[in-house]
C-alpha cells in the first residue's frame, strides 16, 4: 500500500466516523478469482448470478450486507487482476495499463454457502448502460471475474430500541440479507422499499416482515419514499440505515437528521449510484 493510499483511506475514514454511523469494517482485504456457476432471471430485470470459488470456503462475513468489489473484464479482453497488496483497489486499477483495466463495481453478497464455495449476488439490470449491468446481462457459467474483499454497513442489531431501513432496488438484496441474519430486529423497524417496477421484489419475502412498498413513477429516485419518512414520528430512533440512489439516500439522512432530530451518528447511509452517472 502506497503512502497517499494510507492518507486516502484514513481520511475517508475518520469523516465516515464523524458524520454518520460506524460501518463494518474488515481487517485485511482478500483478492481472488471466481467462476460464474449459475445465472437466473428473478423478475423485474433483477438477476441472480453465482459464483464459485475455493477460497470462498474459508471465507467469513463481517456483517449481513457484506460489499464486495466485482472486477469485470472489458469486453473482448482477459481478465487482469491488480496489484493485490494495494488497499486502495480503485488505485491499483488506475495504474494499470487501459487496455488490461478491468471494470469494478460494487455488489452485496447476497447470499454465501460455505460448503459449496459460492455466493449468490441479485444484480438490476438496466440495459447496457453501465459496465456492471452490460456484463450481467450477458453473463454466462464459465465466465471469470474477480473478487476484492470489502466489509458491511448495518449496525442495527447491536442496537436497542426502534429502528427504520430504507432501500430501493439496488439494495433490495442488502436488505434482504440484514432481515435473513437478524429476524430479531423485525419487531422494531420500519421499513421502507421504493421501486419503479414491484416485480422487482419477486423473490424477496423480507422474513415476513411488514415492509411498505413505495413505487416510484416520474423516474425521479426519493420522490415516493421521501414523503413518507417526511411523516416518521419525531421519535428517538436508535438507528437508521438509508441505501440507494445517492441523492434520496442524502435527502432521507437530512429529513431525520434536521427535521425529526435523529443523532447523525445513528443513521447509516450509503450512495449504491447516482442518477445522471454510469450505473453499475
Amino acid at each position: 500500500m502506497t503512502v497517499l493510499d494510507k492518507v486516502a483511506m484514513k481520511a475517508a475514514t475518520a469523516y465516515a466516523r464523524l458524520t454518520m454511523a460506524t460501518p463494518v469494517y474488515r481487517e485485511g482485504d482478500s483478492q481472488f478469482e471466481m467462476t460464474v456457476a449459475a445465472v437466473s432471471d428473478l423478475g423485474g430485470g433483477m438477476r441472480r448470478i453465482t459464483f464459485a470459488a475455493d477460497e470462498l470456503g474459508e471465507f467469513r462475513r463481517v456483517g449481513a450486507d457484506e460489499y464486495f468489489g466485482l472486477l469485470m473484464p472489458r469486453p473482448g479482453a482477459a481478465l487482469t487482476m491488480p496489484d493485490a497488496d494495494r488497499e486502495n483497489v480503485r488505485a491499483a486499477i488506475a495504474d494499470m495499463p487501459e487496455s488490461e483495466r478491468p471494470n469494478l463495481r460494487w455488489y452485496t453478497i447476497r447470499a454465501h454457502h460455505a460448503v459449496n464455495r459460492t455466493i449468490d449476488v441479485d444484480v438490476v439490470t438496466h440495459g447496457d448502460s453501465g459496465p456492471g449491468s452490460a456484463w450481467a446481462c450477458a453473463a454466462q457459467p464459465g465466465d471469470r471475474v474477480g473478487f476484492r474483499s470489502g466489509g458491511a454497513l448495518f449496525r442495527g442489531h447491536e442496537c436497542d430500541g426502534a429502528m427504520v431501513l430504507v432501500a430501493d432496488e439496488t439494495a433490495v438484496p442488502a436488505l434482504a440479507a440484514i432481515l435473513d441474519a437478524h429476524p430479531e430486529c423485525l419487531s422494531r423497524a420500519t421499513i421502507h422499499v421504493e421501486v419503479a417496477d414491484q416485480a422487482v421484489l419477486t423473490a424477496y419475502g423480507f422474513g415476513g416482515a411488514d415492509v411498505q412498498v413505495h413505487v416510484r413513477t416520474d423516474g425521479v429516485p426519493g420522490s415516493a419514499v421521501l414523503p413518507a419518512l417526511r411523516e416518521l414520528p419525531s421519535t428517538d430512533l436508535a438507528y437508521a440505515w438509508i441505501c440507494g440512489e445517492s441523492g434520496m439516500v442524502t435527502e432521507g439522512r437530512r429529513q431525520l437528521v434536521k427535521q425529526a432530530g435523529v443523532d447523525r451518528r445513528k443513521v447509516l447511509f450509503s450512495g449504491y449510484w447516482k442518477l445522471g452517472q454510469e450505473r453499475g
